[in-house]
């Protein structure tokens, strides 16, 4: 996807070359990977209130019908504002190369989010492999408890990028 900076640093995504359902891809990939305050995923609801407190107006109908594909073609101002409402740079949404970066930082805030994740893998330092082995195996069976998949998404693309 391409996208011009105009003289004014301003990005135009006019006559960009955008795939279909792209950006709904995103923006879904954004609601299930950024945490907020709390380390759980942010509600269409607090995107929308987000994004309105930084000076960006948006709607939570229009944002769950941006984030399902059924609406398509997002102003700029409404993309920074989503953008801002999540912390990532709104080039995320128009350039390949910012997404991957801004996938890494987004792991990175995930296991900063919480302390006590920060904690655990703390402890595990200095134990055999075979004892972080059991570990590992035993946080897929709690996460599953929870009905939550046994690895956290993106992990695989982490683990593989780094």
């Amino acid at each position: 996807m391409a996208a011009r900076t105009s003289e004014n640093g301003s990005v135009d995504t006019r006559g960009a070359d955008v795939e279909p359902g792209l950006f709904a891809r995103r923006l879904e990939e954004l609601f299930r990977t950024v945490p907020g305050p709390n380390g759980r995923a942010y509600s269409a609801k607090a995107i929308a209130q987000r994004s309105t407190a930084r000076g960006f107006r948006l709607g939570e109908s229009y944002l769950s019908q941006l984030r399902s594909g059924k609406a398509k073609s997002p102003s700029f101002r409404t993309v920074e504002g989503i953008a801002a409402a999540f912390g990532v740079d709104v080039h995320y949404f128009l350039e390949d190369s910012a997404a991957q970066r801004t996938r890494t930082e987004i792991d990175r805030l995930r296991m900063q989010a919480d302390a006590d994740i920060q904690l655990a893998a703390f402890r595990l330092a200095g134990l055999s492999s075979d004892k972080v082995t059991v570990v590992n195996e035993l946080i897929k069976v709690l996460r599953q408890q929870q009905g939550l998949p046994q690895d956290p998404p993106g992990l695989e693309a982490s683990l593989t990028s780094n």
